[in-house]
């Protein structure tokens, strides 16, 4: 029975992953699906581009919250083992990067994945955070704080000695964000990559 929970809470963690906020709050508001403008991609930083910050804010606070929800259920409610929160975890992740209701095309995960791994040792996601934070007030590119930060978490669950299935846990994630973000690799490697601050417009 423990087991056929444990895979119902894994699939109930992607279609929770579905609820793309950006998308949700951007059609709401403007009747427009936030993926025709800027990156076309359906997260935070593009809505902070085409919306601005009133939106951006709650975009990532609703994306963060859904990957803290689903630790807190599987882990306080339904007592669930390592195993099946890890893969809980990674499947609200999946489900925002690449949601069914969508046509597969979500998110970048970052918000997500901090709200999950705030959730499931805080401890690591706070330095992974401070140190995205950094790289944030220097360079000034959200992409490169996203992938500085996620790479993170891979390398200081090994520094702190964790579990090997949270060691697992922290570099799938840091995959799906580095996979994510391929194209403003070669944007930042080109020196195109967009800043913090530069707008797009949308139509009125």
């Amino acid at each position: 029975m423990s087991i056929i929970i444990g895979l119902v809470f894994v699939v109930a963690a992607y279609l929770i992953g579905n609820l793309n906020f950006a998308y949700i709050l951007v059609k709401f508001l403007k009747n427009e699906d936030v993926r025709n403008y800027g990156s076309g991609n359906a997260g935070t930083t593009n809505v902070l581009r085409v919306m601005g910050k009133n939106v951006a804010i709650p975009v990532f606070l609703l994306d963060a919250f859904k990957g803290c929800l689903v630790i807190i259920i599987g882990r306080y409610v339904l007592n669930l083992n390592e195993v099946f929160l890890v893969l809980g975890g990674i499947a609200v992740v999946a489900g925002h990067n690449w949601p069914a209701f969508l046509q597969f095309r979500g998110g970048k995960g970052t918000a997500t994945s901090l709200g999950v791994f705030l959730t499931f040792d805080w401890e690591v996601a706070i330095i992974a955070i401070m140190i995205g934070l950094i790289v944030l007030a220097i360079w000034k590119m959200v992409s490169l704080t996203s992938m500085v930060g996620m790479t993170m978490l891979p390398v200081f669950t090994l520094l702190f000695s964790r579990s090997v299935a949270e060691v697992i846990f922290a570099f799938v994630l840091c995959l799906f964000s580095l996979y994510q973000h391929r194209k403003n690799i070669g944007r930042i490697i080109q020196g195109k990559e967009s800043k913090l601050g530069q707008k797009v417009k949308m139509k009125n």
